[in-house]
């Protein structure tokens, strides 16, 4: 059976911001990734160089000169014997260099017009040239986008003019910021909601309803303004904010947002003449709030930094009956099989019942349980034990003595369903008789059940125990006349 799937938490809250600003009235952007070294420059003015430090740049590798010596002609030989097409290969690096190749479509050309295999072409490329080895990176002026402020300053630039007042504008995505040290509540990358409302006329306590207003619609009240002293010089003075919410856990104050004005210096280097009220959020830190995580680290890469972890109901929901009947007689004999098993489950022993008769294939087929050991009854103590899971270890208990979560799975219930499944096999390889015996269970396999691989991992690493130990005294035979 197919599982259901789960969505992300953080990527499913985006989509909670997303439907927040969309019904306030803003208007969801897409913003480029890459921003110019200069536009960092435009948006901090004189503090832009101790800012540098905290971007990512990006660089390129050359396109290596290539040349055919006879010391490469060599080498090719030996991979490709009889190798004559010196002059088609030296065009084919040749257009490599001018660009005229894509680097991917280099192999593929190679193949196609010197007329060679793809992995000669690939070691010749590997083998032979060490120039394509040899590069070192060349960075440019682009850097990954550290905050969205950046690249709004040239984006409202462009639509000031264009759009009707006021221009209230929304993007989600990530940001990219080369941190001195990665711990509880930084990353190198993250997600960042950021929003701006560019306007004739607008005040800062306007700005603040507004920031209000979008956080108790995701559901963050008792929130907490605090007005920084020394702002960063792309904010107006005495105008930037940052904004707290109180982590449920640990009851600290965590940083969620930085909201305020855009410095009228830094607009006007892009030729922006109306104020404009900026916020930005971290989404992340707002999923730590709402799940009570500590450490961003296990809430963004959980197969990284976080213990697998599951409830018992997931666990109950991972274990399952291993072999079952495939065909419709099969699942009959199983229905038969537990009827007759629950009607003389106390009658005295050795006793012998018929549970199904009738014809497979234009066969006389009889299935039957029965116990033949004396003085007992024809199910054990055991047979009717159910699965339960309590604090993550896996119990067959009792009715009676019934604690945990219980699962729909009875001992009996899988070890009819192999049964009925080996009566099918005895048809399938026209056999004519089947004698199943059960005396004890130790394991879960001796009773036909299953149970998925990462539970078992969490089981054995968490040093839980799977327990299902007990008398089954289970016998089934099959005959076909």
């Amino acid at each position: 059976m197919r599982r259901k799937g789960l969505p992300n938490p953080i990527i499913e809250f985006t989509n909670e911001i997303r439907k927040a600003l969309i019904e306030m009235g803003f208007e969801e952007v897409i913003l480029p990734m890459l921003v110019k070294e200069s536009d960092v420059y435009k948006e901090y003015g004189p503090e832009y160089p101790v800012i540098l430090d905290r971007l990512f740049y990006l660089a390129g590798l050359p396109r290596p000169d290539v040349g055919l010596s006879e010391n490469s002609i060599g080498k090719i030989v030996k991979i490709v014997p009889e190798f004559s097409k010196t002059k088609e290969l030296q065009d084919i690096l040749r257009r490599y260099k001018k660009n005229e190749i894509e680097s991917d479509d280099l192999v593929e050309t190679m193949v196609s017009e010197l007329g060679i295999r793809e992995e000669q072409a690939t070691g010749i490329v590997d083998n032979v040239f060490s120039e394509f080895k040899k590069r070192n990176p060349v960075p440019t002026d682009l850097t990954l986008r550290s905050h969205m402020t950046a690249l709004w300053f040239p984006v409202l630039s462009a639509v000031k003019n264009k759009w009707e007042f006021p221009i209230q504008l929304f993007t989600i995505g990530r940001k990219f910021r080369r941190e001195q040290k990665l711990d509880a509540t930084h990353l190198y990358a993250s997600y960042t909601a950021s929003f701006v409302i560019m306007a004739e006329e607008i005040t800062l306590e306007s700005g603040m309803d507004i920031v209000r207003e979008f956080l108790k619609i995701i559901g963050f009240e008792g929130v907490d303004f605090r007005f920084k002293k020394a702002t960063s010089k792309y904010y107006a003075p005495q105008t930037e904010f940052e904004i707290f919410v109180k982590h449920p856990k640990t009851g600290e104050w965590l940083e969620v947002g930085d909201s305020g004005f855009y410095s009228p210096v830094s607009l006007a280097k892009f030729d922006i003449e109306y104020p404009v009220f900026n916020a930005g959020f971290g989404i992340e830190r707002f999923v730590m709030i709402r799940t009570g995580e500590t450490d961003i680290r296990r809430l963004s890469y959980p197969y990284f930094y976080k213990e697998v972890e599951f409830t018992d109901e997931e666990v109950a929901n991972a274990i399952y009956i291993e072999e079952k009947p495939r065909t419709e007689i099969g699942n009959k004999i199983m229905v038969e099989l537990i009827k007759t098993a629950e009607t003389c489950k106390d009658k005295e022993s050795p006793c012998e019942f018929v549970a199904w008769k009738g014809k497979i294939d234009g066969k006389n087929v009889t299935v039957k349980i029965w116990e033949n050991d004396k003085n007992t009854k024809l199910l054990g103590p055991a047979a009717l034990n159910r699965i339960y899971v309590l604090d993550g270890n896996i119990l067959g208990l009792p009715e009676d003595k019934a604690t945990g979560t219980p699962t729909d799975i009875r001992y009996l219930d899988a070890l009819v369903a192999y049964a009925a499944r080996k009566v099918e096999e005895m048809i399938e390889k026209n056999e004519r008789e089947l004698n199943i015996r059960i005396r004890m269970a130790k394991k879960s396999s001796d009773v036909n059940i299953g149970i998925q691989a990462p539970i078992r991992r969490f089981i054995t690493s968490n040093s839980k125990k799977i327990d299902i130990r007990g008398p089954i005294f289970f016998g089934v035979s099959a005959v076909v006349e």
